[in-house]
């Protein structure tokens, strides 16, 4: 309306100019209006005249910019109905996916990314839209960037040059970005735990609504993340009673076989024993006493052993990290196991250097190399050789290897991966047929961790096993 009152401006003006030029053409000199007093006012009417065309200009413009605006919230208000939709039919990564599809499209951003904060100060991208394509598992230190500042800030937008203001953010660089735009996430106890952000390779067109739209989001998207977050929690808990229970199922079944089956062989050798005493031959005494002495010795190894699983699970067991003089220590642990050694011919060597300290639990690691020497010797042909050193692991010159090896009859390559399972009891018979519980490596597993360091094997049927014992150097 206002620029057809603006026409018909123009349209009198006009038409008074043309009379005013008509009449002054059509009279002499000396007759009506002066000539200088019409060309004055011709003039004025002339600036009239171009004032009101750039009024005209002005009014399209600010037309057409209300016509943008009004696109604007066109898209925002079926922003906020592509989210309703999102948050009503989708959970979890479906959700995430969709929000930042639509933020990029409302947006006309090249990148948008949700980002959960970790303590650590990195964003880890739920999921990063770049380009069309969605990615997940992707991190940035939240130092030098713009995230930093709508951390602390809530909300902030560089509609243009926010390169220029963040030159060491290397994201920014890389994408050659011009415009970026971010909200804050908030958990319940309203802290920041996370971002949502846009980045443009051109300027930025922030919508006037955007803040408010971004908040609308952002909360929306804290809740599910908060919901995914109680639920990996959930699930972590669920896998870790499950595997609890597998472990006491798998002791009840060893304490079932592995304690009833020696007792029950001992009573029925004790029995004949006590019937039969003036009878047997001292040999046959003998023979039989070997069975009750061997069997004793394995049910006090294995108690032995379920005592120290029970502690460890119930948190009994401390672990104090001092330095320890390795070779001490194994020489030490090694003591008693000289003799069953002996029985099969079987040499143990120490190659380690006296000096030598690693941080450690006496304790657990006493027990980790009996437990492996055991094995070692049980698995070792007659006449054979253990060796028994240490040396610097390789990718990382901070941690030591204590290592065990032997050549036995090995490990073939599928059973590799069972040999410290709690899910899987089953133990391979040694060389003379002495028998395990399946119980000794998980434990020599469980201490390695809690002394943090770990336990690996190489192995090969018929070739002998090497275990390595990684613990921090001193």
């Amino acid at each position: 309306m206002f620029l057809i009152k603006v026409s018909n401006l123009e349209y009198t003006l006009n038409v008074f100019a043309f009379v005013i030029s008509t009449e002054q053409a059509g009279k002499n000199g000396g007759e009506g209006m002066k000539e200088r007093e019409e060309k004055d006012l011709l003039q004025e009417i002339s600036k009239l005249k171009t004032a009101l065309k750039q009024k005209e200009k002005e009014c399209i413009s600010l037309q057409e910019l209300r016509l943008k605006e009004k696109a604007v919230d066109n898209r925002s208000g079926e922003m906020l109905h592509h989210l309703v939709e999102a948050a009503a039919g989708k959970i979890g990564q479906d959700f995430f996916d969709k929000v930042v599809e639509n933020l990029a499209e409302w947006l006309g951003t090249e990148c948008v990314l949700i980002g959960r904060m970790s303590e650590a100060e990195r964003i880890y991208a739920e999921p990063l839209y770049l380009d069309g394509k969605i990615s997940h598992g992707f991190s940035y230190p939240l130092e030098n960037t713009p995230c930093s500042v709508t951390s602390r800030k809530g909300f902030c937008a560089f509609p243009e040059d926010v390169i220029k203001l963040f030159p060491k953010d290397q994201i920014l660089v890389d994408l050659n970005a011009q415009g970026y735009i971010g909200t804050a996430l908030f958990n319940k106890e309203g802290v920041v735990n996370g971002v949502i952000c846009a980045v443009s390779r051109n300027k930025l067109n922030v919508p006037s609504n955007a803040k408010d739209i971004l908040k609308i989001i952002g909360a929306r998207v804290s809740a599910e993340i908060e919901r995914k977050r109680i639920e990996e929690v959930l699930l972590k808990s669920e896998a870790e009673l499950k595997e609890s229970n597998d472990t006491k199922s798998k002791f009840l079944s060893i304490i079932a076989h592995d304690l009833l089956s020696p007792l029950g062989t001992n009573r029925s050798f004790s029995q004949l024993l006590l019937n039969n005493l003036e009878k047997y031959e001292p040999e046959k005494i003998r023979k039989f006493l070997r069975i009750i002495d061997g069997n004793t010795q394995h049910l006090i190894s294995l108690l032995h052993k379920l005592l120290g699983w029970a502690r460890s699970q119930q948190g009994l067991m401390g672990v104090t990290l001092l330095p320890e003089g390795v070779k001490e220590l194994v020489e030490e642990s090694i003591l008693h196991l000289q003799q069953t050694a002996s029985r099969k011919d079987v040499q143990i060597v120490v190659n380690i250097d006296q000096d030598a300290l690693v941080s450690a639990d006496r304790e657990m690691l006493s027990a980790i190399i009996r437990n492996l020497v055991s094995n070692a010797i049980k698995y070792s042909y007659r006449g054979g050789k253990i060796l028994i050193g240490m040396q610097v692991h390789a990718p990382d010159p901070r941690f030591v290897e204590i290592f065990v090896k032997d050549e036995g009859q090995g490990v073939c390559v599928e059973e590799l991966g069972m040999l410290f399972s709690p899910e899987v009891h089953s133990t391979t018979p040694g060389t003379e047929n002495e028998r395990g519980t399946g119980l000794g490596l998980m434990l020599c597993k469980e201490f390695a961790q809690k002394m943090d360091g770990d336990i690996t094997v190489k192995s090969s049927k018929g070739k002998g096993s090497t275990f390595f014992v990684k613990l921090k150097s001193c």
